[in-house]
């Protein structure tokens, strides 16, 4: 008696679950669709090869250049973006610019030039925020996420079912569904691209799938900036491979022994956290004077510098490079148009606008630049001039 009482008590006192929040359910669908949790947590690596482009490339992808770009991922939040020995795909060679986030620290690595740096600022954020294994959404409150369903939502003239979800320190990451059958569309995010400049919204559009070991994977993708609706990267991933990695010591950085303008270059970097644009231009400087700078090519590494100068918003240092470059290479197109688009990051439009002009006017062809001063004179009256002589 006693025994039917106290249970008949405790029965009464469990409150009635919860039915689930419309966010849940979404994310319910969607992991289904996508081929069950179980499936999708026995994944703990993944290697991806194919293609990638960004910007103007896209004009050079055709579907046949498949093998130019390897991407891989380890639980919980190592990415590692080009080729190293180890990965099988990559047949014992380096590849020539290395990304990777290890799981706490990102790095980024020329092996050819041996150039090895942290990423900072704006990059570190991008590569550490891009670095989680899975969607956002799994098992997302045990990793600290929140999600937010936004309800039917028409993106890029698509109905879709919009969820949206946040990490600490990052940006929101929204997901758009396909109604009905909850398979993954689009993924929108809104960040600086190349890690520099102001936040830019972008949505990656998914074209094609591939299931691997039970679980459908996105293969084909455009990235569309949503404000101008152009283009502006993708890739086709032509092989995907699980669970072949299983060291995590190839996230880690190998050693380097840079020489020449790229040691300078990085010595540069190093010292500009505190030295004036005079100060680290004395180190250029000095090395230009010395029988192994006096001759050597230094536009590619200098070029290197002053953007990861613009990374960190350090426009002083990074316009006396390029003004430096113009002063060695008067008639240089490109040089002119580095330095517009410095002043361009840095929201000096009159200045950028010179720079483009007399980029053009030494016969650069560029329809991206050609856009950006057709942006820059549109509020006001600027000749826009173009000499292909």
């Amino acid at each position: 008696m006693h025994t039917i009482a106290l249970t008949a008590l405790l029965l009464a006192s469990t409150p009635p679950a919860q039915p689930p929040t419309p966010a849940e359910t979404v994310i319910a669908k969607a992991i289904t669709a996508m081929g069950g949790l179980e499936r999708i947590h026995a994944l703990h690596s993944i290697v991806y090869t194919g293609f990638h482009y960004e910007g103007s490339y896209k004009q050079e992808y055709a579907g046949s250049r498949t093998s130019n770009a390897t991407l891989t991922r380890m639980r919980p939040n190592r990415r590692l973006v080009g080729c190293r020995p180890e990965i099988p795909s990559c047949k014992g060679q380096w590849g020539r610019i290395i990304e990777t986030f290890d799981g706490q620290h990102g790095w980024e690595l020329n092996w050819p030039k041996q150039r090895l740096v942290s990423t900072v600022n704006k990059a570190d954020r991008a590569i550490r925020c891009g670095a989680e294994f899975d969607y956002l959404f799994i098992a997302y409150k045990q990793r600290g996420f929140t999600a937010k369903y936004l309800g039917p939502t028409i993106i890029l003239n698509t109905k879709t079912e919009a969820l949206e979800v946040d990490q600490p320190n990052c940006p929101a990451i929204t997901y758009y569904f396909q109604p009905g059958t909850y398979t993954l569309l689009m993924t929108g995010l809104t960040i600086p691209l190349h890690a520099r400049g102001d936040a830019v919204s972008t949505v990656s559009v998914v074209r094609e799938f591939k299931t691997i070991n039970g679980v459908r994977l996105p293969s084909r993708s455009e990235e569309v900036n949503l404000a101008t609706g152009e283009v502006i990267g993708g890739g086709n991933w032509t092989s995907i491979e699980a669970n072949t990695i299983t060291n995590p010591a190839i996230f880690t950085a190998p050693e380097v022994h840079p020489t020449g303008i790229t040691a300078v270059t990085l010595h540069m970097l190093h010292d500009a956290d505190t030295a004036t644009p005079d100060a680290i231009m004395a180190t250029y400087i000095a090395f230009r004077s010395s029988p192994e700078g006096h001759d050597a090519d230094v536009v590619y590494d200098m070029n290197w510098l002053a953007y990861e100068l613009l990374k960190v918003d350090k426009y002083a240092h990074a316009i006396a490079i390029f003004q430096r470059l113009i002063d060695e290479n008067p008639t240089s197109a490109a040089a002119y148009e580095n330095l517009g688009e410095t002043y361009l990051q840095q929201h000096d439009d009159p200045n950028a606008i010179a720079a483009f002009q007399h980029a053009l006017a030494l016969g650069l062809k560029s329809d991206d630049v050609l856009k950006k001063l057709g942006t820059l004179c549109a509020p006001q009256s600027c000749e826009v001039v173009r000499n292909d002589m």
